[in-house]
């Protein structure tokens, strides 16, 4: 299966990129595309990280060409690019006002430019007491999106320091240490994985147990 992320790739797309592709790969090979250097090496080419197969493409190269068959293929991608029937495609929100505008457009633009296109919304870092909630962020994509298009799922996922801070370690010691995340993004993530790839809930969470134990 090939899933696009559209947005920004910061820090923590990345991050959230990585731990997906971390639970995934419990149960196929997973190959992570990116334009945008996920180590801290002088990266090029194919590297392994955590058991995932992260592809660094050179910016005039296509995404879509490093595609492996029979593997789970992440396309982390910021730019328009003419996406095949049967990919599925996740834009990944976040709440500062240049990424989540940046982000509407982006994600309009696929919308005018493939209508049949549905998108699942992640909202990352929202804040637990900010005036600009998932209420807010629901209204905003709302009114920024084409009104034919068609959100199968929202998931908002809210910032918590000890996940910062799991993040930012993790690309020190290159490891994914999925157990120290907190209770609420171990939730959201297994949700994702279940609307993304309609798995059922039991064998999603067992997958998790796994990868913990990694």
């Amino acid at each position: 299966m090939n899933v696009v992320f559209l947005g920004k790739s910061t820090e923590e797309k990345k991050f959230l990129l990585l731990c997906l592709a971390k639970i995934m790969s419990c149960r196929n090979k997973v190959v992570l595309i990116s334009k945008s250097p996920y180590l801290f090496e002088n990266e090029t080419g194919i590297h392994d990280y955590c058991g995932i197969e992260i592809v660094k493409c050179e910016n005039d190269e296509d995404p879509l060409s490093k595609i492996i068959i029979d593997a789970y293929n992440f396309l982390d991608v910021d730019e328009l690019i003419s996406i095949p029937e049967g990919f599925a495609v996740v834009a990944v929100s976040e709440p500062t006002r240049r990424m989540l505008e940046e982000c509407t457009k982006l994600a309009s633009e696929y919308t005018w430019f493939q209508p049949s296109l549905s998108l699942i919304l992640i909202y990352l870092n929202v804040m637990e007491c900010c005036r600009i909630n998932v209420r807010y962020l629901d209204l905003f994509w709302e009114r920024s999106l084409p009104s034919f298009t068609k959100i199968t799922h929202t998931h908002a996922i809210y910032f918590e320091e000890a996940n910062h801070n799991v993040m930012i370690e993790s690309q020190f010691i290159n490891k994914l240490p999925l157990k120290s995340l907190s209770r609420a993004l171990k939730s959201a993530l297994r949700a994702i994985i279940q609307d993304i790839f309609s798995l059922d809930r039991k064998e999603v969470k067992a997958m998790f147990k796994e990868v913990e134990r990694v």
